[in-house]
Order: structure tokens, then C-alpha cells, then sequence
């Protein structure tokens, strides 16, 4: 009986050390591959935490709340004419809201996104503030923007894991499907991914950006994906109609290939990814970008 108390203290003493909130901030860039063209940047400030009660069984869930910022440009900056565009210009900002539910070999995510495209996101403001106090270069033109429009979009994410080998350097291979629908973006998106190296499970990996466990994890992922596109409100306008200036038919299907570095250490989590994405207007070529991020975990389950 007083093993089994202690126990039940060792335990609860130790779960005290898993933290159960994380913040992250997230930048988006080719600056650093030398271009400043279509995806030209993106901030994202994401708040996480654990919800104790799951709506699944034997499942842990996580609740998310994040601001968003993201800026499109046409390959020619410096033009003024917009004959010479190949996609218009365009910025967002957003408020999303979402939950997930995780197991050791599936995901579940759904999410809401309300934001606002158009000069009215200060998302192109921005871009110009940072080419000249930061990059100290002439800013876009910013001429032909997407006109002002309100959105309202939801998200779903389903992943299903198999561990081919265990750690300490593991294989994991990870099929996923994507898709979306409201007055922004309308597509559906599958995805394959193999990670390699020293991981958590599913639920708690920061694979997934999930809490629960501050073991170490540092690991690389290949993975593709194919965006089945049905509309796209940043290149399209909004769907009931507006009045911007320049608007193109988006790309039917859009290749993504990227690259993920990893690292967890304690409540420090590292981010370093480089993405390729196809065409996203007829005509135009594909892009590179870097993704950086930290995420700083806190609190106690």
C-alpha cells in the first residue's frame, strides 16, 4: 500500500516537469534564397495548450489560438504596369482557432480561420516598413493590390503514423490528408512523410507541434504533397465578387516538396524547414522559402 503511494507521488512529481502551454513564433521568408517573389513572407504567433479532458478516447488534445500574417508578390517588384504582373499582389492577416486530438498513430486537427486580404491587413504596410528598416532596400511597388475582403475558412488535417524502425534513430513513414473550404481557400491536399532519427510518438512530438513530453527529440523529414486547388481568394478575388484591379485563374494542382530540421531540448523547441512550391498561376515557375521557428513551453500538466 505505501509503495503504491509513493508511486502514485513519484508520479504525479514527475508530470509536474511537463509543460502543458507553448508560444511560438514563426517567420516565413525567401529573402535568404535571394528572391522576393509570390510567397514573399509570412509571421505566425501561435499559442498552444493541453486540454486534460479529451472528447476521444485514449487520445490527448490540444487547443490553439495563433495571429497570422502573409504577403504575395508578383515576380517583378519594381513595375508599376500591371500588364507586366504574372500574379497580383496580396496580403492577409488572420485570427485562427483550432483543436486537435492525437493517439500514438493518428491525428485529428480542425481549425477556423476569420482574416481580413486587402490593404485593410497592413500585411503590405509591413513588407514596405521592412525593406527599409531592415532589409534597407527599395520596397514593391505594391501597385494592383487584391482588394479590401473579409474571410471566413476552415481546415482539417488527418495523419496516420507507422513506426517502421524504433528510435534511437527511427523510421517513421506518415500518409496525411488536408483540406479546406470557406470564402479564402477551397482545395484538398494528401501528403506523404518519412521522418528519420530520434522521436517521440505522434501525440507528443514536435512533429506535430505537440506537448506532453520534454524529451529530447532531433530528427530530419522528407515529405511531398499535392494540392488539389478548387479556389484560391488571394490570386481569384473574393468569391461573391470585387472590385481589385488585377486578378488571375489559380493553378489547378500544386506540388510541394519540403525539408524539416528538428530539435527538441527540454522546453525549447527549433525549427528549420525549406519548402518548394509549384506553380500556383499558369505560366509562372515555382518557389523556395525558409521557414524559422521557436516555440518556449511552459507551465505543468
Amino acid at each position: 500500500m505505501l509503495h503504491g503511494t509513493l508511486g502514485a507521488q513519484s508520479t504525479s512529481k514527475d508530470s509536474l516537469s511537463i509543460p502543458n502551454q507553448q508560444l511560438e513564433l514563426r517567420h516565413d521568408n525567401d529573402f535568404l534564397l535571394t528572391t522576393d517573389q509570390y510567397y514573399s513572407s509570412g509571421l505566425f504567433l501561435t499559442y498552444r495548450r493541453i486540454i486534460q479532458k479529451s472528447h476521444f478516447r485514449n487520445a490527448t488534445s490540444q487547443f490553439d489560438i495563433g495571429l497570422s500574417q502573409q504577403v504575395y508578390t508578383p515576380s517583378d517588384t519594381e513595375s508599376e504596369i500591371l500588364e507586366e504582373y504574372d500574379r497580383p499582389y496580396a496580403a492577409f492577416t488572420g485570427l485562427s482557432m483550432g483543436y486537435g486530438a492525437a493517439n500514438s498513430r493518428w491525428l485529428y486537427k480542425g481549425a477556423l480561420q476569420l482574416g481580413q486580404a486587402g490593404p485593410d491587413s497592413g500585411a503590405g504596410d509591413f513588407q514596405r516598413w521592412y525593406h527599409g528598416a531592415v532589409v534597407i532596400s527599395d520596397p514593391p511597388a505594391w501597385v494592383g493590390e487584391i482588394d479590401n475582403s473579409f474571410h471566413i475558412n476552415s481546415y482539417i488535417n488527418v495523419i496516420r503514423e507507422w513506426e517502421l524502425e524504433p528510435n534511437p534513430f527511427g523510421i517513421r513513414f506518415a500518409p496525411g490528408l488536408k483540406a479546406a473550404a470557406g470564402t479564402k481557400d477551397i482545395y484538398i491536399e494528401p501528403e506523404i512523410a518519412l521522418h528519420f532519427g530520434r522521436r517521440n510518438t505522434l501525440h507528443e512530438s514536435i512533429a506535430y507541434s505537440r506537448l506532453g513530453s520534454v524529451q529530447r527529440e532531433i530528427y530530419f523529414t522528407v515529405k511531398a504533397s499535392y494540392r488539389w486547388v478548387s479556389y484560391n481568394a488571394l490570386i481569384e478575388g473574393h468569391p461573391s465578387g470585387d472590385d481589385s484591379p488585377l486578378v488571375f485563374t489559380s493553378e489547378n494542382g500544386v506540388l510541394q516538396i519540403g525539408f524539416d530540421l528538428y530539435h527538441r531540448i527540454q522546453r525549447n523547441d527549433y525549427k528549420l524547414s525549406y519548402r518548394y512550391l509549384g506553380p500556383e498561376v499558369p505560366g509562372t515557375n515555382g518557389h523556395n522559402y525558409l521557414i524559422l521557428s521557436y516555440a518556449l513551453s511552459f507551465g505543468s500538466r
